[in-house]
């Protein structure tokens, strides 16, 4: 488990990132732009089928650290430029999914209950899709404890 000062959150001087996920986007499939307008990306491990990869972002992934869980931050960007969102939502197959697959959907609806068992929900809404190269990474804020 990885964790490192959160410049950019509130009382910055006493939390820490929780890092639970952490992967680089390998590639983009050719069909994934088309989830845009509807708000939804989804992720799949290097493993995944061919079939799959063209509706996924492809990335190299492989351990789940600790559970999603509401309130947890998504990061994705270049590390220079991450746009953070945050966990409203999390389903009951969506840790197992992460952890086995690399398998992950997200609603970028800020819903409060999971639209189906494997994704989540986050907000604010999705403005543009990452790069290849972009961090695509599941933290915690911690405080520090003094």
């Amino acid at each position: 488990m990885l964790a490192h000062p959160e410049p950019n959150l509130p009382e910055a001087n006493h939390t820490h990132r929780v890092i639970k996920y952490h992967a680089v986007i390998r590639a983009i499939g050719p069909m994934v732009a088309e989830f845009l307008p509807h708000g939804i990306l989804i992720f799949f491990g290097e493993m995944a089928p061919e079939e799959l990869r063209e509706v996924s972002l492809v990335h190299n992934g492989t351990h789940l650290d600790q559970a999603i869980a509401v309130g947890d931050v998504l990061a994705l960007g270049m590390p220079a430029n991450e746009i953070q969102y945050h966990v409203t939502a999390v389903g009951e197959m969506a840790n197992a999914n992460l952890a086995e697959l690399g398998h992950l959907v997200v609603h970028f609806d800020g819903a409060t209950t999971p639209n189906l068992p494997g994704t989540i929900s986050v907000e604010p809404s999705l403005s543009a899709l990452p790069e290849v190269g972009a961090i695509f990474e599941l933290f915690g804020v911690e405080k520090n404890k003094l």
